[in-house]
């Protein structure tokens, strides 16, 4: 199973998916059967023309570290930041996971930040730390920012507005969880530094069964030429202002904080004239939303063309300032794109179980006949929709809004804020469908399985700290 296990795993979801659509009662209550040609015929084109937003952003990764690794700045960068953090040991991987964690509680970003993974994954390897160790500090930590996220931002189905989960299930103050959020931050990384403190230590004694260190996707190029010439600020100024952009561009500051001074500018911007030509809307884009409202600009998949697109230029920034030629950069590139199609693919798969599970709605029948709310099998229901629909706007439109009906009670409005947050976060651990989960898993060629060995023990770890800290929020 080691071998395209991911991959088996999700063909055997759409099997199931399937058969289940054969024997259960659809959105409309009648059955409403999934052929086998249906799949590619009619699913997959919906994938396409829906979703391949995602794949863009994939493969705009892939393209963006391949230039990157060919570039003799980015060999220099890792060299200086290995050889100073050295020293520190576990300590940088410490301080990686509280970085990545608290970043993703207060900007909600998620599969954005995956643009920074290959770089500090890249950074951890090379200090001699396993791929276990690399994952579990990165992409380990999103997930523990997301469970604990203070400005964790959705886009609701309902209303198409961009609201906290709070808000979305009822409660009138969207960030009336403050305390239970930090809780569950703070004591998820106290747990996740503890598991990987103790697999390293493991691997130290060589007292562990799943060691990870083939290297050989580090395609970093080697130096060629005079070592000490090489300059890396420009490099150190474009990865920072990319972070920055994410930042400003992801976070809704006029819808969470009133904060209008982005939106603002972009009205400046685009009425700017000379006569009767308006400058940015004929040369750039009259469609381009404010920094601030990319998830709220009608499409919630078309933030991942804005980044996308940002991410292009940069490439294109860095070939020009390291004298890359263009044919070089268009090789590099494509290589890097290439490293990344098995996640594309994969992400596309994901996908198609998404539109045949939504698209059939069979779990939203079975959430409806049970007819009330309990936490126990409602979470259970829950996770199930998470591993089929995929996306939080589906999983919030097919799962989480079908379930918030059945609540009779709200008192619970708050518990059941942290309890659908922390679930998805969850799932990104561990469900075969979560995007960065594959996306990680894919690029740094760790079997599904094996991670599934590896990281069990901390998922319920996570499951009890969400369940207890549900409990608190519901006794408050």
């Amino acid at each position: 199973m080691k071998k395209h296990g991911l991959l088996k795993i999700l063909g055997i979801l759409l099997l199931l998916i399937i058969i289940v659509s054969y024997i259960l009662p659809g959105r409309y209550e009648a059955i409403s059967r999934i052929g086998l040609a249906d799949i590619l015929v009619n699913y997959f084109s919906i994938v396409l023309q829906n979703f391949s937003y995602v794949v863009l952003f994939v493969l705009a990764i892939g393209g963006f570290y391949g230039v990157l690794n060919k570039t003799p700045s980015y060999k220099k960068l890792l060299d200086s930041i290995v050889t100073k953090v050295k020293p520190l040991g576990k300590r940088f991987i410490f301080t990686i996971m509280i970085l990545f964690a608290v970043v993703t509680s207060l900007t909600s970003m998620t599969m954005p930040l995956f643009v920074f993974i290959p770089f500090v994954v890249t950074i951890i390897l090379l200090l001699g730390y396993d791929k276990l160790v690399a994952f579990s500090a990165t992409v380990g930590s999103i997930v523990i920012g997301y469970i604990g996220g203070i400005f964790v931002n959705i886009v609701n189905p309902n209303t198409g507005t961009v609201n906290t989960y709070e808000t979305f299930v009822g409660v009138e103050r969207q960030f009336a969880n403050m305390f239970p959020k930090l809780l569950l931050l703070f004591a998820g990384l106290a747990l996740l530094i503890f598991f990987v403190s103790k697999h390293i230590k493991a691997v130290e004694e060589k007292k562990v069964k799943y060691e990870l260190n083939d290297n050989s996707e580090l395609l970093i190029a080697e130096v060629k030429g005079n070592y000490k010439d090489i300059k890396t600020w420009p490099l150190i100024v474009i990865m920072s202002l990319i972070f920055v952009i994410l930042v400003i561009g992801i976070i809704p500051w006029n819808t969470l904080f009133g904060i209008s001074v982005f939106s603002d500018f972009h009205t400046w911007l685009t009425g700017l004239k000379i006569k009767d030509f308006a400058i940015f809307p004929s040369i750039i884009s009259a469609n381009l939303p404010a920094l601030g409202e990319w998830y709220g600009s009608g499409n919630p998949m078309a933030i991942y063309v804005y980044i996308s697109m940002l991410l292009v230029f940069m490439t294109a920034i860095i070939a020009l300032v390291n004298r890359v030629k263009l044919n070089d950069a268009i090789d590099n590139a494509v290589e890097g794109m290439k490293k990344m199609l098995p996640a594309a693919i994969m992400i596309t798969i994901a996908y198609t179980v998404l539109v045949c599970a939504y698209n059939n709605g069979f779990l939203e029948i079975v959430i409806s006949k049970y007819g009330k709310f309990n936490f126990g099998v409602s979470s259970l229901l829950a996770f199930l929709g998470c591993i089929l629909n995929v996306d939080t706007t589906w999983i919030l439109a097919g799962v989480f809004s079908p379930i918030s009906t059945l609540i009779t009670d709200e008192s619970i409005y708050s518990s059941v804020a942290i309890l659908f947050q922390g679930l998805f976060g969850i799932f990104s651990l561990v469900g075969p469908t979560s995007l960065i989960l594959i996306l990680g898993l894919t690029y740094l060629d760790i079997p599904y399985t094996t991670w599934l060995k590896y990281i069990w023990r901390f998922f319920l770890y996570l499951v009890i700290l969400v369940a207890l800290v549900t409990l608190l929020v519901v006794l408050m």
